[in-house]
């Protein structure tokens, strides 16, 4: 049970699992998942398995409730938590679950996990199928390392690029931020004497070059990249702070970047490069996602999430996808992405069991897999990745997805370790304002310092 300070609404985390053949007796169990999901596929593929689950469970009736985008999602739930109207189960990142548990409105999933009856229950071995850097980010909270929640939609970021103009001119993708900075400077020499036209994949690539709108590469997420490269630098971001009592402080955290050698290091290095016209983030030109961008032969190479190859799919050329730049080989971070499944403290016993239950049909190894070959989320389990339906889609060259999920796998197959900063409430204002600070440095060319700081008194620590 968490003992954690802020106000007491009354709800204890504390429940009782109960048995299949009660919840069976019921003559009805209504439930509620609240999503931020509005993607035509991502809906259609969760009402495909709620529908699959009550060929097992008619009785429960789950309404699905949509409130689009995920800090409005959050900001209604915890409204609706203070007035006793919370859903049973939802979608969350960790600094969202960090909200949720000051009031202790959402509970930990053990007692679910731990059950011997093996309907409801999972077994080691079958917890040891979920990737363990997706089980971990929910299991943050207290030095126990309860469940409080579970993986669900999962993403990370990929270089995009123009693969026709790789081949055309026999180039090599960078693996390196230095391997970009040497192949930057033979794109420019490349397109400087190429007219609009002349070659199908580029478009009016010359004419975007007089408006002073071509650069090489962007990266799309400004927040990503902050901690990203800190991490590849082999520095810190952030940092949880632990109450004496073994639980995370779910309110506050350690700015770790605010005096960090390695911090500074970094990011003056993407400033250089940024400089040397190597590559920039969309804000420079007023945009939001590199892919418009792409598409508009502006750039060449973008990095972006897995779950974005739809946005791609309008490039006059054909495109592909590799792993992001690294600094060095003993530094090979990237981010991980997507949310996770959590159940309210406010639903009664039968709720919670039909909302787990649910839970567990949602991260069936068949289930996982059919959820990101739809999505261009990634499975997370390792069996799912094994499963021939799943083997099948990623030999399919006709699935921009399947692109997507070969190019992910890399990853593992490489020694990149996935990486997720602690969370607590506010933490999201952390990120925002370290995107905003790097757009200081890499557009207006702002002192890394003076950035840093900048960012520190915005977030006010």
């Amino acid at each position: 049970v968490f003992a954690l300070s802020g106000c007491n609404k009354g709800y204890s985390s504390d429940y009782e699992v109960l048995s299949i053949e009660q919840l069976k007796a019921e003559e009805s169990v209504k439930i509620t998942f609240r999503i931020p999901f509005t993607t035509t596929a991502i809906v259609n593929q969760i009402d495909d398995m709620i529908a699959s689950f009550n060929e097992e469970y008619p009785n429960v009736h789950v309404k699905v409730e949509t409130i689009g985008g995920y800090d409005e999602m959050k900001d209604a739930t915890i409204l609706h938590i203070g007035g006793g109207k919370a859903p049973t189960l939802t979608v969350g990142y960790p600094d969202h679950f960090a909200e949720y548990l000051i009031t202790e409105a959402i509970i930990p999933l053990d007692k679910f996990i731990e059950s011997e009856d093996p309907r409801i229950g999972y077994t080691q071995e079958e917890l040891n199928d979920f990737l363990p850097g997706y089980l971990n980010e929910s299991r943050q909270f207290d030095s126990e390392k309860s469940f409080i929640g579970m993986p669900f939609n999962k993403s990370t970021e990929l270089l995009f690029y123009n693969k026709d103009f790789f081949e055309e001119f026999d180039l090599e993708v960078p693996e390196t931020w230095e391997e970009l900075r040497a192949l930057s400077a033979q794109i420019y020499e490349i397109v400087e004497d190429i007219e609009d036209g002349e070659y199908s994949f580029l478009g009016n690539i010359a004419t975007n070059i007089d408006d002073e709108h071509f650069i090489p590469m962007m990266y799309d997420s400004t927040g990503n990249l902050f901690t990203t490269i800190i991490h590849q630098f082999g520095g810190k971001y952030t940092e949880s702070i632990y109450r004496s009592n073994g639980v995370t402080d779910v309110q506050r955290g350690k700015l770790s970047f605010a005096n960090n050698n390695k911090a500074k290091e970094a990011l003056t290095y993407l400033q250089t490069l940024s400089s040397e016209n190597v590559f920039t983030v969309p804000e420079a030109w007023e945009g939001k996602y590199g892919s418009n961008f792409f598409i508009n032969s502006q750039i060449l190479l973008n990095v972006g999430s897995t779950a974005g190859a739809s946005h791609y799919s309008d490039s006059i050329g054909e495109w592909a996808v590799a792993p992001i730049p690294y600094y060095d080989e003993d530094h090979k971070f990237v981010i991980q992405q997507g949310t996770n499944l959590c159940i309210f403290s406010q639903a009664s016993d039968m709720e919670k069991l039909a909302a787990w239950l649910l839970i567990k049909h949602f991260l069936t190894p068949e289930n996982t897999a059919r959820f990101a070959m739809a999505t261009g989320y990634l499975p997370v389990r390792a069996s799912a990745y094994e499963l021939q339906e799943y083997v099948d889609f990623l030999n399919d060259e006709t699935q921009d997805t399947a692109k997507v999920h070969k190019a992910a796998a890399a990853y593992s197959a490489n020694g990149w370790q996935y990486f997720v900063d602690p969370a607590w409430s506010g933490s999201n204002k952390v990120r925002n304002e370290a995107g905003t600070a790097l757009t200081q440095i890499l557009v207006y060319k702002t002192d890394v310092q003076q950035a840093i700081n900048d960012a520190i008194n915005r977030i006010g620590q």
